[in-house]
């Protein structure tokens, strides 16, 4: 559990992100910690959790309440057509999203026959993006990604 606190450090609290926190607590009256949640969903849908966990840090730097500039939300920057279409009713609820946001990762792996990086392509650019180019999109943030995405992972593997 110590890897995981410095892995994705405690946001500091404002009274809106508390009033938020305890609100998700509540709904989830059994809540687990962000790693219990990795961990579940990654098991449910058969991914390491350290790539699920490598997504999220680079996504969202563990941030539950993190919005991109172009509307992703949530701890793996879920946009809010792909939320949809997962059924993610609350892109910011942390267990909706690492559910939906594996769920689609373990989809994408499918479709590229285990390909991580066509899989991170993808997951950044969106599969029509890795159709039109036959591979890799030729666009410097999603190749920037995939990069990252790998640097985290081989990161958190050196941890261990």
């Amino acid at each position: 559990m110590e890897r995981t606190t410095r892995f994705c450090p405690k946001q500091k609290t404002t009274n809106a992100s508390a009033k938020a926190t305890t609100s998700r607590a509540t709904d989830h009256s059994a809540a687990r910690s962000l790693q219990g949640y990795i961990e579940s969903a990654a098991t449910e849908h058969g991914i390491d959790p350290l790539l699920v966990k490598a997504v999220i840090k680079t996504e969202s730097n563990c941030d539950p309440e993190a919005v991109s500039a172009k509307g992703a939300l949530g701890l793996m920057q879920l946009m809010p057509a792909t939320a949809r279409e997962l059924r993610v009713a609350n892109p910011l609820d942390p267990l909706e999203n690492v559910t939906g946001g594996t769920r689609y990762l373990r989809t994408l792996l499918d479709s590229y026959d285990g390909n991580v990086a066509l899989s991170l392509a993808a997951y950044n650019a969106g599969p029509e993006a890795v159709r039109k180019y036959d591979g890799v999109p030729p666009y410097a943030e999603t190749q920037s990604h995939i990069v990252k995405v790998m640097a985290v992972y081989d990161r958190i593997l050196t941890e261990l």
